[in-house]
């Protein structure tokens, strides 16, 4: 069967290998506690100075103290002992005391079944983060006035809700989670400006109807399969829905104030009309799609960015408008004629991939595409400080 939307074929040069970066997280999160990170202008003690008459502090009671004899976390080879993609081994939820006036709560990797119930009603709470635990249900978010930023990043929330009682909430980060439903969000209608909905189950783009103010939008790795009702998001700015199952770019309509757009790895073939007169779009990224076409940009003459690697295109057209690119990524497609670079028409154009083309692997690559855009300062990984040089003499190339 076609699938025109699949990648095509990496070379194995390509293949990704674990890096130190992934190491080094898989290494933290073994820990068996992490410490509680508190933002004061003081660090955070198990108790006062003697005679200190400062409240911005956090006292955690110790587990002697509270008499628990908590579990330990058996190491295995992908990092800590999991079950249905969460750690089996959860913390019990150790009596937490905040002081009234704290600003900023970070309890990290903690491996808490809940929120803390000691911060409820803490009215001067500004920044809460709980990311990587095992909280199963947003609660104890009662009188919360003050916070503007709730980080429950990798959880195991199924529900949105218990949100009701934060009305200047600007920022919400519910990714990695297990939600199937976009809910309960109406009562931040008035705030929310950010909203983070990354790695969940959800198949449908719904209850946003009241969010007007919102301006970034992220529910990329879910289950979509259209772009639909935001039409009404007058202020966003940028919308994030790569690695889902969406066909084609309606529902976009009316979004006059979007500047980046982000599709990756999805199933378009054709951009079509779409994006006609969305002046303010800066960038695309469409790359892994199963685009045929170079179309449907021709009026976006304010975009700098143009990314569609990794589709399956054979020519280069349609770019005489695009005064304002500067990088346009079009590396793994099937170009083969070098004359098509001259449709490129913008004197800013610094980067441009082309690499895995078929054209790239004509013995004087380098020297045509320089010298049919001189104004660019990279192909592919090469830099140059001129765009004369080429990769024997260019001092920045790799």
């Amino acid at each position: 069967e076609d699938r025109p939307w699949e990648t095509p074929k990496m070379s194995s040069e390509s293949t990704s290998k674990p890096t130190e970066k992934t190491e080094a997280k898989a290494q933290q999160r073994i820990q068996i506690f992490g410490s509680v990170r508190m933002v004061t202008d003081k660090p955070a003690v198990d108790e006062p100075e003697a005679g200190s008459t400062e409240k911005n502090y956090v006292l955690r009671l110790s587990d002697e103290a509270t008499g628990l004899n908590l579990p330990q976390i058996q190491p295995t080879r992908g990092g800590i002992k999991k079950g249905r993609g969460r750690a089996t081994t959860v913390r019990k939820q150790a009596e937490l005391k905040f002081a009234p006036n704290i600003p900023e709560i970070d309890l990290t990797n903690e491996r808490l079944r809940e929120i803390p119930s000691g911060i409820s009603g803490l009215q001067k709470l500004s920044k809460l983060t709980l990311r990587t635990n095992a909280i199963e249900k947003i609660s104890h978010l009662k009188e919360m006035k003050s916070l503007t930023d709730l980080d429950l990043y990798e959880n195991q929330i199924s529900r949105i809700e218990g949100l009701d009682d934060c009305p200047v909430l600007k920022s919400l980060d519910l990714s990695f989670n297990q939600i199937r439903k976009m809910e309960n969000l109406s009562k931040l209608s008035n705030s929310l400006t950010h909203l983070y909905l990354i790695q969940n189950k959800i198949t449908k783009i719904e209850g946003l109807e009241n969010l007007q103010g919102l301006q970034l939008l992220e529910m990329g790795s879910n289950r979509l399969r259209a772009i639909e009702n935001i039409e009404h998001l007058q202020n966003l700015t940028e919308l994030f829905v790569g690695r889902n199952k969406i066909t084609d770019l309606k529902g976009l309509q009316g979004l006059k104030k979007l500047s980046k757009l982000s599709m990756q790895t999805n199933r378009v073939v054709t951009v079509g009309p779409a994006l006609s007169g969305m002046v303010s779009l800066k960038e695309i990224y469409l790359s892994h799609n199963g685009i045929l076409k170079i179309e449907g940009f021709e009026t976006l003459v304010n975009l700098e960015v143009l990314d569609l690697g990794g589709n399956r295109i054979k020519k280069l057209e349609n770019l005489e408008t695009l005064v304002e690119l500067r990088e346009l990524w079009l590396n793994n497609n099937f170009l083969t004629d070098f004359k098509d670079l001259s449709c490129i028409k913008s004197k800013k154009l610094n980067t441009i991939y082309l690499e895995q083309n078929p054209l790239s692997k004509d013995s004087e690559y380098e020297k045509k595409v320089l010298s049919a855009l001189p104004s660019v300062r990279q192909l592919d990984a090469d830099v140059y400080e001129d765009p004369s040089d080429t990769k024997e003499n260019a001092p920045n190339s790799s």
